[in-house]
């Protein structure tokens, strides 16, 4: 496929970039790792008039545990960046396990969080972990800057609540706290495709018991799914009954496509939903 010819325009600070997007409209798309956009790009989906790389920012970059619990990161932080920092794996491991999982070395090098985040693929990790965690995304437009829970940012297919004049600068997670287990499970057909299913889960429990549960599935509707019937089934259940009280997935809308069935996503995402829980109290008894 080839593509029509654009024009390159380099950003030096976020500020300049969200001008440029102003300037050109809807002609423009951002480009900082290039691993969303420029596949969609050689496939003819998007055709964008001008590109606006933030690659070279200095700002953005940052990996930081915060004093009031919760752990600071940048847009610009690459995905193997994210994997591979120690002090991030320590303060949320989940977020860590999901970065190690993404695509393969030459997708982890070069992708971005905020990149990935705003693309919303249904099936990415790091917007499945930012839902399970409650994260909140920093966005801004140059001019002005918000924040955004992530169950609001992610609005569907590759659809999100950023304006045409926005972008993700940073992200705030919780870090884990104390007795809180964790796991993220997946499956794909091979090693770096795209999720058939996937789950992020983190549990608190206490003398057997679940006092509190977070779960999320991926890849199986139009966005990262919170499953608010399961963690309410769980709340006060003994950690041995975990897989009992996992009942029928509600909530999700998987579709047939050429890797699976719909039917069997269903199934398989109950699979990984009780996994990922059972891993996660195990965890938590553990940090107990």
């Amino acid at each position: 496929m080839f593509t029509r010819p654009f024009r390159y325009e380099r950003a030096g600070q976020y500020t300049d970039a969200c001008d440029l997007l102003r300037a050109y409209g809807e002609d423009a798309k951002v480009i900082a790792g290039g691993q969303s956009l420029l596949p969609m790009i050689n496939l003819g989906l998007v055709q964008p008039g001008v590109l606006v790389d933030i690659s070279r920012l200095a700002e953005g970059r940052e990996i930081t545990v915060q004093d009031n619990g919760y752990l600071a990161l940048g847009a610009l932080v690459t995905h193997a960046r994210l994997a591979a920092d120690t002090g991030a794996r320590a303060a949320q491991p989940l977020l860590a396990e999901a970065a190690r999982r993404i695509g393969n070395n030459r997708v982890r090098n070069r992708g971005t969080l905020g990149g990935s985040l705003a693309h919303a693929d249904p099936a990415a990790e790091l917007p499945l972990v930012m839902v399970a965690l409650g994260a909140s995304y920093e966005v801004t437009s140059g001019r002005v800057s918000r924040s955004v829970r992530a169950e609001d940012f992610h609005l569907g297919f590759f659809t999100t609540g950023l304006d045409a004049d926005e972008l993700i600068t940073s992200v705030r997670a919780p870090v884990l706290g104390p007795g809180w287990g964790w796991s993220f499970q997946e499956m794909s057909r091979r090693d770096g495709d795209f999720a058939v299913a996937s789950v992020a889960a983190l549990i608190r429990s206490a003398d057997g018991l679940v006092v509190e549960a977070r779960v999320a599935a991926g890849a199986v509707s139009d966005r990262p799914v919170r499953l608010a019937d399961v963690e309410s089934a769980l709340t006060g259940c003994a950690v041995a009954d975990i897989a009992a009280r996992v009942g029928p997935i509600q909530g999700i809308r998987p579709a047939d496509d050429t890797g699976a069935t719909a039917q069997y996503k269903e199934r398989l995402t109950r699979v990984l939903v009780t996994r990922a829980l059972e891993e996660a109290a195990g965890r938590s008894g553990e940090a107990a």
